[in-house]
């Protein structure tokens, strides 16, 4: 009985221990979802300045420029066509320009080790319903469709 005593005691403390409160107390927050909001842009941001994030042309970080159609470059890009096509004028050394009704054109691309023309196509390919993109000696254009008059 002697030993009984005391093995019950000290599961007893044992239990008891795993049972007592947490220490960890949570920050209040002040702003409430904002403060989550602001977090969550601030290291998107971050990550777009290191180059991480997907959004940026890993092109135009440095002072490479494409000189010929048939230079070679690798992005990923999923967002608007003409902040796209702004950009890969951009670094071709020519300027960009669009006429027409703004619309928005989505694009998903994933290209890896293409050509600049052929970078163009994929694009074209997946805006042609809305838009045609020409490319003329130092300029990228991109013209939106205009709506057919109904002749009666």
């Amino acid at each position: 009985m002697n030993r009984i005593i005391p093995a019950g005691c000290l599961a007893a403390l044992f239990l008891a221990g795993c049972n007592s409160p947490s220490q960890h107390t949570p920050v209040p927050r002040n702003y409430g979802a904002a403060s989550d909001v602001a977090i969550t842009r601030h290291t998107q941001y971050t990550l777009w300045d290191k180059g991480v994030f997907s959004g940026q042309l890993p092109v135009s970080t440095g002072s490479h420029l494409l000189t010929a159609n048939s230079d070679r470059l690798s992005f990923d890009w999923e967002g608007d066509a003409i902040e796209l096509l702004n950009e890969l004028a951009r670094v071709r050394g020519m300027q960009f320009n669009y006429n027409g009704v703004r619309l928005p054109l989505p694009v998903n691309l994933h290209v890896r080790d293409m050509t600049f023309s052929n970078t163009l196509r994929l694009i074209e390919a997946q805006t042609a319903w809305r838009a045609t993109i020409h490319q003329y000696p130092g300029l990228l254009q991109v013209s939106f469709m205009q709506p057919e008059n109904r002749k009666k």
